[in-house]
């Protein structure tokens, strides 16, 4: 499958490992993000962590928030998570924003992920096994996006953090 990489999202695969549900809202553009304590936090930490010298850049449907252009010209997406309990979700987004990149022709180091309250970075390479990986989750994407809308499940996401949950539970 000829999947445009352009038109998936950093949180279309972040949400593809927490509920394919939520995936396939974001796939459709429905967003439900009024009064949700989750995505202000979020949108915080976006203008909030920036640091000099790292810059946010628009591909497609992606916002880079922290990209940082090395001095030889190489690339480093750097990515500020709340917690570590989306950790592969977190990784697979920093992976095809790194993809993005090498696909326009830029050279990527690596990809970062800061993790509030700790001293801890994540440092992702984006190799072959990481690439063919990532193309497996497009296929999937680009197949959620053409079926109608999954049935909700309930998950540690639900009651901890899913701005999605109301819609699903009522």
């Amino acid at each position: 499958m000829n999947v445009d990489i352009l038109n998936i999202k950093g949180t279309d695969i972040n949400y593809y490992f927490i509920c394919r549900r939520r995936a396939w809202m974001s796939l459709k553009n429905f967003y439900i993000i009024d009064k949700n304590q989750f995505v202000a936090h979020g949108d915080y930490l976006s203008k909030k962590k920036r640091r000099y010298g790292f810059t946010n850049i628009k591909l497609g449907r992606n916002v880079l928030d922290n990209l940082e252009i090395t001095p030889n010209d190489n690339y480093i997406v750097h990515e500020f998570k709340r917690g570590k309990k989306v950790l592969p979700g977190d990784i697979f987004q920093v992976l095809h924003y790194m993809n993005i990149l090498r696909t326009k022709g830029y050279t990527v180091e690596n990809g970062e992920i800061h993790t509030l309250g700790s001293k801890d970075i994540k440092i992702i390479k984006l190799d072959e096994d990481a690439i063919n990986e990532l193309n497996t989750v497009y296929t999937e994407l680009e197949k959620l996006r053409n079926e109608i809308i999954p049935d909700p499940i309930r998950n540690y996401y639900c009651n901890h953090g899913c701005s999605y949950s109301s819609f699903c539970w009522g």
